[in-house]
């Protein structure tokens, strides 16, 4: 299994089915999809060969195809170079179920395009408040935006949902598998909706940490019931989807010198002391690929627009501060873990010992470069 270091047992079975969830929109010629997979990370270099593949099956372009992960960490190990969230666990059908992934994506998709109809659609915004905080100081960032788009056909309603939250409400000792906070999300709505997709978003430094009272199946459902409830209270206004468009942006960021020494900057124990052997277990192992051993990384960002509201797939873990600037400056939601991984790309507010920093292969101005890149009009 994917997502902790500290995890020392495979997979032996499963708390709830993983999934893949797909949403296709048509417009003319024009062709929007996005696929979410519950697992931890899909790699760039996979993301690059799945898009290809999935836009060929449907005559459309990578340009304008969206492969994201949930995020969960009770998900299967895949390719996710140049990083490594295991532990020592040998999980010999990784290639095997790599493939059947890839396949059920291909099939997921045609499957949708040969059930497209027409729908009316309409947005709104909720704050959630007591799921989740800042996991390096619970008093910032205490409630969340969570975007909910709504699709609405004659007989069928699909949902797309965007919350910034690490689902990590299951923990290490837990060795069964689960979609965690966001796969359930998706199946309390899906019993309404025919689909619920629930991307994560801006989530780099927000988690259930000193929210949740265990990390238990029932405290997970505990949770997620209490975001449907509050997003039950949500205002939803139309919005009109056509022209809708898909095009890139490229932001080059600045990477970090990863061979320098890490100094902490005062002793730790207990939780902490181990939060920081982790990151720098995960700095020294990104510090030997060749990706990040040059002065910069360009990073090609596919936008999707409608109206004035844009979805930006980032192969980052952003800060919840930075979401919320991209949506008060550019109506930009952003879709992390999307087409790819490249690492956390921290705020000007990150400790230089919390995790996030630590284990970032950016430098600090990277974020400020992120925001600029996504909030300017120009594209290419």
């Amino acid at each position: 299994m994917g997502g902790y270091i500290a995890r020392s047992a495979p997979a032996v079975g499963a708390f709830d089915p993983l999934y893949i969830r797909v949403l296709l929109l048509e417009q003319g010629t024009t062709r929007l999809l996005m696929v979410l997979a519950d697992v931890l990370l899909i790699s760039s270099r996979w993301a690059e060969h799945l898009r290809r593949e999935i836009a060929r099956a449907l005559g459309t372009r990578p340009a304008f195809i969206i492969i994201a992960a949930t995020h969960t960490h009770s998900g299967p190990i895949l390719d996710t170079h140049p990083f490594n969230f295991s532990g020592d666990v040998s999980e010999p059908y990784l290639r095997q179920y790599s493939e059947k992934l890839e396949q059920a994506m291909i099939e997921t998709s045609l499957t949708a395009s040969n059930r497209l109809c027409s729908v009316s659609a309409s947005f709104a915004r909720v704050e959630i408040a007591g799921v989740a905080t800042d996991r390096n100081s619970p008093q910032r960032a205490r409630r969340q935006s969570l975007f909910l788009f709504k699709f609405e056909a004659v007989k069928d309603i699909a949902l797309l949902a965007v919350y910034g939250c690490h689902p990590t409400v299951l923990g290490p000792d837990n060795h069964a598998l689960s979609g965690d906070l966001h796969g359930s999300l998706s199946t309390i709505w899906e019993g309404k909706a025919a689909i619920a997709l629930v991307a994560n978003g801006a989530a780099a430094n927000i988690s259930t940490r000193f929210i949740r009272k265990e990390q238990t199946p029932k405290e997970l459902k505990r949770l997620a019931n209490k975001i449907t409830r509050q997003a039950a209270t949500a205002r939803f206004q139309p919005i009109t989807l056509s022209p809708f468009k898909a095009q890139l942006r490229t932001a080059v960021l600045p990477l970090g010198d990863l061979s320098m020494a890490v100094r902490l900057e005062h002793p730790r124990s207990g939780r902490k002391a181990a939060v920081a052997e982790e990151a720098i277990h995960v700095r020294a192992h990104i510090s030997r690929a060749a990706e990040f051993m040059r002065p910069t990384l360009a990073l090609s960002i596919t936008e999707w627009r409608w109206g004035p509201i844009r979805l930006a797939a980032l192969p980052l873990e952003i800060y919840s501060e930075t979401g919320m600037f991209l949506w008060r400056h550019a109506h930009t939601i952003p879709v992390c873990y999307a087409n790819g991984y490249w690492g956390y790309l921290t705020a000007a507010s990150a400790a230089r010992n919390d995790y996030e920093a630590l284990s970032s292969p950016f430098s600090r101005a990277a974020d400020a470069i992120l925001r600029r890149s996504l909030c300017c009009r120009e594209t290419r």
